[in-house]
Order: structure tokens, then C-alpha cells, then sequence
């Protein structure tokens, strides 16, 4: 295995910053377990490093990848403890993590499903939250996500971890404005429901097979954009011990529901 290259290391520290993954095209993915899903997911990375210092009960979950990743023609990678944690972003990270390609997905293609289940993401700002959210996207089988410009990025290091892989399965689709999302959604005749503490209780609601629920982030919830349109609003029945529900949590709530309503 050959040693890190200069370049590859300079790469690596620009992709920690959102401007250098979109500038590149790339993200990183830490851990054997991202790349194990990659893999399952059919998607190859561009190429992998490994700290072999850093590498401790896992030994033979790291050979077993290196060994796909030679037989995939992936490149391959041996690092420096000091070089590989400037590209690493675990506090005990596990020695190895992998570069990919932003995938690039057809919004339109998607819209003329005829079953969809959507996720419009508005004012979500915690990395964690939207990892979590994409790994629940890909557990009950939704279609995609939309997030709304302000949105952290997908890409991010604690996102694409908190995903547990979910990121290899979920068309994300990032940087669109409130009236750029209302107008490709009702065009396609997707109609989006917004979620919010007042509105119809979304159990009792019918929904259609083309459905998109737009969810608000964790302190602002949706942008007023959405109050001032003629959209349904929905609410998930709560006590009145809290005043709202996490991000993750709600969108939990919608994709189980609705996962659970089309499989009878």
C-alpha cells in the first residue's frame, strides 16, 4: 500500500470545510462501517486511507475492505497518525476512512413516480439531527430529500456518520429556495404537507401516493414562506409537557406512518 501523497493529504483537510467538498465534488466517510454500507450500496470510493496505529480490534474488518477495495480497482492509501487525523474527524476515530463522489441525482425523474414519499427539509442546522433523518429515510424507504438553502450539508463529516450509511441510499437534493421546492413539487402534482404545532392531526389525514412532508429545523421551525401559502398543515398529537418535537424525531414519525400505510 502506498504512502499518502502530499496532494491527497492537502485534499483531505479541504474536505472537512463545506466550500472544498463543493468546490471538489467529494466527501469523506469515516469508519469501516460507512464504507461496509458503501459497498452493500454499490458505490466504490474514489480511494481509502488507513492508519494501521489507529486500527485496533478491527483488524480483520479493515483487511476484509481493503481486500474489496483491491479487487474494485479502489486505491489505497497508508497514512501517519498525525497526517491521517488532519483529515479524520472522530475524537477515537477507527483508523480508516474512504472519499466519494457527490452523487448527482435527476429531481425531475423522481417527480414523475408514480408513488413518492419526499422529505422537504427547512431551517435544519444541527449535522446530527440530518444524518440521523437520512438514516431513517433509507430504514422506511423514502424517496428523497429536499433541503432548503440554509440547510446544513449533507456531506458533512458528523452528518454522513450519523447517517449509518443512509447517505448511500437516499437522493438528496440541496440549495433550493421555499418557491423553487412549492414550484417543482405542485408541477409535478406533489403536494406538500406542512408539519407544525397547529394544523390537522396527521393520523387521520388521507394522504395521496405522492406525498411530501416539509419539516422545520430545530429552534426555527419552517420559514413563514410556508404559513403564507395555501398548503395543509399537519401536527403529530403531543402532550403539552414540551413544546415541540426534535427534527429527527417528527420525521421519524412521518416516514414510519406512511411506510406502515403502504404496505397494508
Amino acid at each position: 500500500m502506498a504512502e499518502l501523497p502530499k496532494a491527497r493529504l492537502k485534499q483531505l483537510r479541504s474536505l472537512k470545510l463545506r466550500k472544498g467538498r463543493e468546490e471538489l465534488g467529494l466527501f469523506v466517510a469515516e469508519g469501516p462501517l460507512l464504507l461496509d454500507e458503501a459497498f452493500k450500496a454499490g458505490v466504490f470510493p474514489r480511494y481509502v486511507v488507513v492508519c494501521d496505529e489507529l486500527v485496533e480490534g478491527g483488524r480483520e474488518k479493515t483487511d476484509a475492505l481493503l481486500a474489496q477495495c483491491a479487487r474494485q480497482g479502489v486505491e489505497t492509501f497508508a497514512a501517519q497518525k498525525a497526517d491521517f487525523l488532519e483529515g479524520a474527524d472522530t475524537v477515537n476515530s477507527q483508523g480508516m476512512l474512504a472519499v466519494f463522489a457527490v452523487p448527482a441525482f435527476d429531481l425531475d425523474a423522481l417527480l414523475r413516480r408514480d408513488y413518492l414519499t419526499l422529505l422537504v427539509l427547512d431551517n435544519l442546522r444541527d449535522p446530527g439531527n440530518l444524518g440521523t433523518i437520512v438514516r431513517q429515510a433509507a430504514a422506511f424507504d423514502c424517496d428523497g430529500l429536499l433541503l432548503l438553502h440554509g440547510c446544513v450539508d449533507a456531506y458533512n463529516h458528523k452528518a454522513v456518520r450519523a447517517s449509518m450509511g443512509g447517505i448511500f441510499h437516499v437522493p438528496v437534493f440541496c440549495g433550493l429556495t421555499p418557491e423553487d421546492a412549492m414550484a417543482r413539487l405542485t408541477a409535478a402534482g406533489v403536494w406538500p404537507y406542512v408539519t407544525s404545532t397547529r394544523g390537522q392531526n396527521a393520523f387521520t389525514v388521507s394522504y395521496p401516493p405522492r406525498t411530501a412532508f416539509v419539516i422545520g429545523g430545530e429552534s426555527e421551525g419552517v420559514q413563514p414562506f410556508w404559513s403564507e401559502r395555501d398548503v395543509i398543515q399537519v401536527t403529530i398529537p403531543q402532550s403539552s409537557k414540551v413544546e415541540s418535537l426534535n427534527a429527527a424525531v417528527a420525521a421519524s414519525i412521518f416516514l414510519a406512518y406512511r411506510y406502515q400505510a403502504h404496505r397494508g
